[in-house]
């Protein structure tokens, strides 16, 4: 391809889209590109709409210069059988739904497919860098930031036609690529889902403004609280002098690691770093530990959602939009970005924030225990897989294994220590790492004694899971694991026996979800509903009430499903709740 001298077609009337349409409608593959008037689907226009074909000169559409009713004639080219080619394709998917635009057949995403066929040397999956990487041109991406929104120059035409047009072999390179690494699964799975998170980026999810500010101002109060009963506690960190001669005492800084240690030391508490999983060691000894812990609690809350929360709500649609990135990390969990709803805090006051709109229900379903399921089929572990066919609760058994007694007599307390055990020692802790992840994260207290012989008796009952570790550890020379999917995680250099285990049962868990999204779509759309939200092994459904219970049923059922096409011999349950906020769950 000659990408300096492309030949191409402004399209700027009806009679001009009439002769473009005629062979673009025949084509079985279409690079598909926009550009748009800012990056906001909802209150953004799209200005240029560029489709190129194999062997015809790409297409540029101002849609500014066509018609209202001209621009009917080319929505069936996106509902129709084509393979459409995208880069990024969820950005144009959500600027085409927002106006009217329906897709069917299959889309290709060719920044996902680089994503996924995660060549190292590669570290950007912007189109130029795919272009110069797999097809050595160079694209240049001057225009890229320019303003489409008034009178268009030659340049910005141009670059357009050619963000469309490298899309075709960039593809047929990326394809080689994916059947070289056997990726056509992977590829399946993530361009499936790029529907459902373009639902849920436009979808949004409604904050309930009221019972946020409630939240804040009794955080903000807790704040001050915490504060003055700490500097109290702590003491001051020294004295100043004003501009008017006048000595004053300087509060210390709650937030510097080395101002706290030399105050708690004052006080004859030793510390060697302020990290959470320090001060939970000493939060039992020491009041002003607790408090520590309280005001690290309260800041956070205050810094990190209930001050900026509410600068997301979109003026037009009153509802908080995010931007999920579909691959944030190696394992191919996803990310959340503009805001992070997936790292709101779980406890009710937060969540309950979060509702559905007036007449419409929440519907909410996740896993259950899904990571623990993942690690059985992976390692084999048979004790797992009869427990998880007889519909035991692991947790219960693990406390009866762990402790040696009947399953019947496990408390509540022993089965909280078996959550711990399980989900640390399924990815290799130590017995020193156990009893600080109980602690941390499970509220449970256990001597190092404990865990050791917690830990001898956990990989005795759970041999295959055992088994499975000693494979990895004796195997020094990977530099990939691949998920049950398929898609594969490769490392540099030696890889920790943690990444090697977590990652491809994270992974596997990870495609089980999105194997769920990319089936709900149709789903949700049946239901007069969206998808608002996931988070790891969660989905939230949005539905009319009266759809609430068909939806509910459908959720599980997809779920389950999606869970049943990786995993072949453990069971995959779905839990759903009705609800009117997220907290219900």
């Amino acid at each position: 391809m000659d990408i300096n001298n492309l030949d191409y077609i402004y399209v700027e009337n009806e009679e001009k889209l009439d002769e473009v349409l005629s062979y673009i409608r025949e084509a079985k593959v279409l690079g598909v590109d926009t550009e748009t008037t800012g990056l906001d689907p909802i209150n953004d226009r799209i200005r240029l709409l560029q489709i190129a074909c194999e062997h015809k000169p790409a297409v540029v559409i101002d849609m500014f210069k066509l018609k209202e009713d001209v621009l009917y004639k080319l929505k069936d080219v996106f509902d129709s059988p084509s393979i459409k080619v995208f880069q990024n394709a969820k950005f144009d998917v959500e600027f085409l739904t927002a106006n009217d635009f329906k897709f069917s057949g299959v889309i290709f995403d060719t920044m996902l497919a680089s994503q996924i066929i995660g060549d190292r040397k590669l570290q950007r999956h912007g189109l130029g860098a795919l272009a110069a990487y797999y097809l050595d041109i160079n694209l240049p991406k001057e225009e890229q930031k320019s303003d489409f929104t008034g009178n268009l120059r030659k340049e910005q035409i141009e670059y357009a036609a050619k963000d469309a047009a490298i899309l075709l072999p960039l593809r047929e390179k990326l394809i080689e690529e994916i059947r070289k690494y056997r990726l056509i699964e992977v590829c399946k799975l993530e361009f499936d889902c790029v529907f459902a998170v373009a639902d849920m980026e436009l979808s949004g999810i409604k904050l309930h403004k009221e019972k946020w500010n409630k939240l804040f101002e009794k955080y903000d109060t807790q704040l001050k609280e915490l504060k003055a009963r700490l500097n109290t506690e702590l003491g001051s960190q020294g004295m100043q002098t004003s501009m008017f001669g006048e000595e004053t005492s300087v509060d210390i800084n709650l937030d510097s690691q080395s101002q706290v240690i030399k105050a708690l030391a004052k006080r004859g508490i030793q510390l060697n770093s302020t990290s959470h999983a320090e001060l939970v060691e000493y939060k039992d000894k020491h009041e002003v530990i607790k408090q520590l812990i309280d005001y690290r609690r309260v800041s956070k809350a205050l810094q990190g959602f209930l001050i900026p929360m509410p600068q997301y709500i979109n003026k037009t649609t009153g509802r908080i939009h995010s931007s999920y990135r579909q691959i944030g990390a190696g394992s191919g969990r996803f990310s959340c970005g503009d805001p992070n709803v997936q790292q709101i805090p779980r406890g009710k006051e937060f969540r309950e924030c979060f509702v559905p709109e007036n007449g419409y229900k929440f519907v909410i379903a996740d896993y259950s225990q899904i990571e623990l399921r993942v690690a059985a089929e992976i390692a084999q572990d048979k004790t797992m897989i009869e427990a998880y066919k007889s519909g035991q609760d692991l947790h219960a058994l693990t406390a009866a294994l762990v402790a040696d007694k009947d399953i019947k007599s496990v408390t509540k307390a022993e089965r909280q220590s078996a959550k711990a055990i399980n989900f640390g020692l399924i990815y290799a802790m130590g017995a020193k790492g156990l009893q600080g992840y109980a602690k941390t994260v499970y509220g449970v207290d256990m001597s190092l004694e404990q865990a050791e012989i917690f830990r001898d008796r956990f990989f005795e009952a759970y041999k295959g899971i055992a088994n499975w570790h000693v494979r990895m550890k004796k195997a020094s020379d990977i530099t990939e694991v691949r998920t049950l999917s398929g898609r594969r995680c490769t490392f540099e250099g030696e890889a920790a026996i943690t990444t090697l285990l977590n990652t491809p049962v994270q992974g596997t868990a990870a495609d089980i979800a999105k194997k769920a999204l990319g089936m709900l779509v149709p789903e949700a759309r049946e239901l007069k509903g969206h998808i608002v939200g996931t988070v790891h092994d969660e989905i939230l459904l949005e539905v009319p009430e009266n759809l609430a219970e068909e939806a509910a049923l459908r959720l599980k059922a997809v779920m389950e499903k999606a869970g049943e096409y990786y995993l072949k011999q453990v069971p995959v349950i779905a839990e759903t709740t009705i609800a009117d906020s997220w907290a219900e769950k």
